[in-house]
């Protein structure tokens, strides 16, 4: 079966590759984001909350946004950090078990990639919902971040629709190995019983 421009498998690999890499990278940048937010002092805070404050504000984007919601922002986004750790974690599992699971032809190692997808999409839509309820959807550092979601979001579809579509190929494959393997003969019984 061909997703695009190659077999479904070759698809696996790649997003598989893709999604380990990134994970990898995310997690080191959530672990660095984590930690500067809870190490941040009172006056970097508030520098980081008036840059902000002073960016949606900007002239010719006046979205008359208060302190309060980039405050609001700035929580938020510590929050998604958190959760994008674990996910990201989540995912490194899942996109090893996937490139193995394709490597080997193994349809049990693709099962997480299966669930983990549809969770970090999950997860991504409601910080959409969470940013433009706070911000506005057109707020600049709103639609910012609203941007880099939903681009994640559409990943996650199509490594979930490749993975998903090489799972039920494999599970084919296993179904008529099945149905092909002969089964243990029925050889009539020769001995003879001794009363």
């Amino acid at each position: 079966e061909e997703c695009c421009c190659c077999k479904v498998r070759t698809a696996c690999l790649i997003f598989g590759g893709f999604a380990l890499f990134g994970s990898l990278i995310q997690v080191s940048k959530d672990a660095k984001d984590i930690y500067h937010n809870i190490t941040m002092s009172r006056q970097d805070q508030e520098w980081n909350l008036q840059e902000l404050y002073e960016l949606s504000n900007m002239d010719g984007l006046n979205m008359g946004t208060t302190k309060d919601e980039i405050r609001n922002f700035l929580a938020i986004a510590f929050y998604y950090s958190v959760t994008d750790l674990f996910l990201s974690i989540a995912m490194i599992v899942a996109a090893s078990g996937l490139i193995y699971g394709v490597r080997k032809e193994n349809s049990d190692f693709l099962v997480p990639a299966m669930i983990v997808c549809p969770l970090d999409l999950f997860v991504r839509i409601i910080f959409v919902f969470i940013h433009s309820i706070n911000l506005g959807f057109l707020n600049p550092i709103s639609l910012a971040m609203n941007i880099v979601l939903c681009c994640g979001v559409v990943f996650d579809i199509f490594i979930w629709l490749c993975v998903y579509s090489h799972w039920q190929q494999l599970k084919a494959e296993d179904q008529s190995d099945l149905q092909n393997k002969p089964g243990p003969q029925n050889e009539p019984d020769n001995a003879v019983s001794s009363v």
